[in-house]
């Protein structure tokens, strides 16, 4: 059994296409329009770094969601990424078993209202920004295994 610290966590959020994620991007960051996808990716990761504290708690950090085959570390190119990920909640990562789509990991696999109430207000923010997320382009909700927030390499 993995110890309990864990680098990596379990992820649980909102999917959303490339292209819509760029369209949506392109509302805050007009210049970003046309660009290829890596340019929103990064964009999107200064974008929320320069924001304040307390307004970058508001807005999730970006993770994506590679293509089958596709190497975890690579640049993300719209041809390499199946979709962007938005995530509201985590867990600490254990085991494989935490992955599984079954009964015992619902929790990690469906939404809740506080999940949909983050998205809501996510969607607001950006509102206030002159952005706009459409939430009826969100591709469903699911989770994934990436880096744990508060796991720094090296320490």
């Amino acid at each position: 059994m993995a110890s309990s610290r864990s680098e990596d966590a379990v992820y649980s959020g909102y999917l959303m296409a490339v292209d819509d994620f760029k369209t949506f991007f392109a509302t805050v960051e007009p210049s970003f329009a046309g660009r290829p996808f890596d340019d929103h990716v990064f964009g999107y990761d200064s974008w929320r770094r320069r924001l304040p504290k307390a307004d970058r708690a508001r807005v999730p950090r970006l993770r994506l969601v590679p293509l089958p085959d596709i190497p975890a570390f690579c640049m993300p190119t719209d041809d390499m990424v199946d979709k962007a990920f938005l995530p509201t909640r985590y867990v600490r990562y254990t085991s494989k078993k935490q992955l599984r789509h079954n009964e015992k990991n619902r929790h990690l696999w469906e939404e809740n209202e506080k999940d949909r109430a983050k998205l809501e207000e996510f969607s607001r923010f950006i509102a206030s920004l002159g952005g706009n997320v459409d939430v009826t382009t969100v591709a469903g909700f699911g989770c994934l295994k990436d880096t744990h927030p508060d796991f720094t390499p090296g320490f």
